[in-house]
């Protein structure tokens, strides 16, 4: 979770963090990778090691110190205060490494990739999630301090030095009416679009991400959706 998103007031029973985490351990099972040497970049407020450490050792890094300093100690291994541009680790020392909405904060992303490449061991693998769609680009994103939004066309060109790419769009049904919303915020003041939704629509939205995850974990790619999600191989 973004330090932003926890001075919010959100938490990790939010359906689309919760949503998110579910949907990370199903992109790792499918690679049925185990014992592992993982780096998270951009960490943030640590909310996806939990499910991370079902899956090997965690080292974290992120820009913000007080945004680590939240995170337990027993969910990493090792904490590092870098940016995502100047990674302090050597060549070839992980077998994953995990960027879940950080490409999108960062102006020089085809430098956080080079790094990524960098550290990663021939064979591992890179996960990640990024915004989906330029032309969302509203309100929301400018109190989040994001750079721009994704297509799969620029990811594509982003991740040309790996190989094995697998790409898909996510929160597919929930599109129109958040793409409504952000329309109509194009030209707001900064805020995020987090607002406490009574308990029975925050069900029925968990419900509905969930339906997703499963088309995911069947092998299906969904045409658009708010975000993308997708891993590659080095």
């Amino acid at each position: 979770m973004d330090y932003i998103d926890y001075i919010e007031g959100q938490t990790e029973q939010n359906f689309w963090f919760k949503s998110k985490k579910r949907l990370i351990n199903i992109l790792l099972l499918k690679m049925n990778l185990k014992n592992l040497k993982i780096l998270n970049i951009g960490a943030g407020t640590g909310a996806d090691l939990d499910i991370l450490n079902h899956y090997g050792d965690i080292f974290i890094c992120d820009i913000n110190k007080r945004a680590l300093n939240l995170i337990p100690k027993d969910l990493f291994k090792e904490k590092k205060v870098c940016s995502a541009t100047n990674l302090q680790y050597p060549d070839e020392q992980f077998d994953v490494v995990c960027s879940f909405d950080v490409f999108e904060h960062i102006e020089d992303d085809k430098k956080v990739v080079t790094e990524v490449y960098r550290v990663l061991k021939k064979g591992g693998f890179l996960f990640f999630t990024v915004p989906a769609f330029n032309f969302l680009f509203s309100a929301h994103d400018k109190a989040l301090k994001h750079v721009r939004r994704y297509n799969k066309k620029t990811m594509y060109q982003l991740l040309n030095n790996f190989r094995d790419i697998e790409i898909s769009y996510w929160n597919s049904f929930l599109f129109i009416p958040f793409a409504i919303l952000r329309f109509l915020k194009k030209k707001s003041k900064p805020k995020t679009d987090y607002f406490n939704l009574p308990s029975l629509i925050e069900k029925v939205f968990l419900k509905i991400l969930t339906v997703e995850n499963r088309i995911i974990k069947n092998g299906y790619k969904l045409p658009l959706g708010l975000s993308l999600i997708g891993y590659c191989k080095k």
